[in-house]
């Protein structure tokens, strides 16, 4: 992406520290609009630091952020939140609500048209329309992680961001996801240890490592055996 350009999400010389520990090295990224992006890495490599700030959850410590445009780091407001969706360790379900209740709530958080028709179907697509009357303390953690997505997806955002999404799903919901991801166009920013799908599903694919974004590359330009080679090279850093 140029310079100039001012739509996605560009990312500069963003920097996070925790006392003496650096999270976050003077990372400089950009993410076009509809531009999917997969971020792989050790445990502890900064991903989920990044993807937190992206989606307004952690203060950088320096560095900017920006979306169509505007500093998220400095003057985010209201509307940016209407702009991300955003699906991560924390579910954001609460426990003593029904499954329906929990995208009621989120929707008229966001104004949602024509809510109940949208989560009706949105509890179709993820598989848990039959279970819309329970209570989310009851659920397994595949379920949750799946009415976590419709949670994400109920005011059709933009901009998904996603952190490890696939933890706690079958095989049935690892595939309706990977559907959610490339049914129609938006803006993906996906952290994932799994190589395989994260390749599969991306524009790009990149590897940080220590707080650092050490390698990116064009995902149809590589096979899975490839970047595995690649990461494993890498791997020995982290």
């Amino acid at each position: 992406m140029s310079e100039e350009a001012a739509s996605g999400i560009r990312i500069r010389r963003l920097t996070k520290t925790y006392g003496r520990i650096r999270a976050l090295h003077q990372i400089n990224l950009d993410i076009q609009t509809n531009d999917f992006l997969t971020i792989v890495g050790a445990n502890g490599a900064g991903k989920s630091t990044l993807l937190g700030i992206i989606a307004g959850l952690i203060r950088p410590s320096r560095g900017q952020v920006l979306l169509d445009g505007q500093d998220m780091t400095q003057d985010r407001d209201e509307m940016v939140g209407y702009k991300i969706g955003v699906l991560a360790g924390h579910t954001y379900l609460y426990e003593e609500l029904t499954v329906y209740e929990n995208l009621q709530f989120y929707g008229r958080l966001y104004d949602v048209r024509s809510l109940n028709d949208k989560i009706e179907s949105l509890l179709e697509r993820v598989g848990m329309i039959s279970r819309s009357k329970s209570m989310v303390k009851t659920l397994s953690r595949g379920m949750r992680q799946r009415v976590a997505l419709a949670r994400a997806m109920v005011h059709d955002p933009p901009v998904l961001l996603l952190d490890e999404p696939y933890v706690g799903l079958d095989q049935g919901g690892m595939d309706m996801l990977q559907m959610f991801l490339t049914d129609q166009p938006r803006t993906v920013l996906l952290v994932t240890h799994d190589l395989p799908r994260g390749l599969e599903v991306s524009d790009r694919i990149a590897i940080m490592s220590r707080g650092r974004m050490v390698y990116e590359a064009t995902s149809t330009d590589l096979s899975f055996d490839a970047f595995d080679q690649v990461y494993r090279k890498f791997a020995v850093m982290m």
